[in-house]
């Protein structure tokens, strides 16, 4: 410290104005690369990222309220496994649909097997099938075949049980 008040009482007057300017600079300079710029950049980034952010809130309030409104359904009656099968064919015949083959499965579950069905109308069974049945594809393959929009279909299926 004694070395640091010696050199400051050794110079003149112009050059102590001299060294407080440079010292002046070198600070401003400190603060703004460490206090300003960071946060003006931040600032920028988290405004170009705001739209995104906002989109992500609305598509989880979109999903918040699907999950209020699917728990506010009333439950899906199980069925016996006499019933699964009645109901799944009147399913498919609502929805315009025939199943090339319906076997029963020893958990229950049914395997269906659909040939050259317009796959459209089959997801919109399925999807049918899972609201109003509260059935469930454990297993699904679908191979395109020479038509377009038709597909060879064969789907394990799990119904609620009672």
């Amino acid at each position: 410290m004694d070395a640091l008040v010696q050199f400051w009482s050794e110079r003149a007057p112009r050059e102590k104005a001299w060294l407080l300017a440079g010292a002046a600079i070198v600070l401003a300079a400190i603060v703004y690369l460490v206090l300003i710029e960071p946060a003006a950049t931040g600032i920028a980034r988290l405004e170009r990222g705001l739209p995104a952010t906002r989109a992500q809130a609305a598509k989880l309030d979109a999903l918040l309220a699907e999950v209020k409104n699917l728990r506010a359904r009333p439950q899906v009656a199980s069925l016996s496994p006499q019933e699964t099968r009645a109901a799944v064919e009147k399913s498919l015949a609502a929805a315009g649909l025939k199943a090339a083959r319906i076997v029963p499965l020893a958990d229950g579950d049914l395997q269906l097997t659909f040939a050259n069905v317009p796959y459209a109308s089959w997801a919109l069974w399925l999807a049918g099938v899972e609201r109003e049945l509260g059935g469930r594809a454990v297993a699904v393959t679908a191979n395109a075949t020479g038509t377009p929009g038709h597909v060879d279909v064969e789907l394990a299926l799990r119904l609620a049980r009672r």
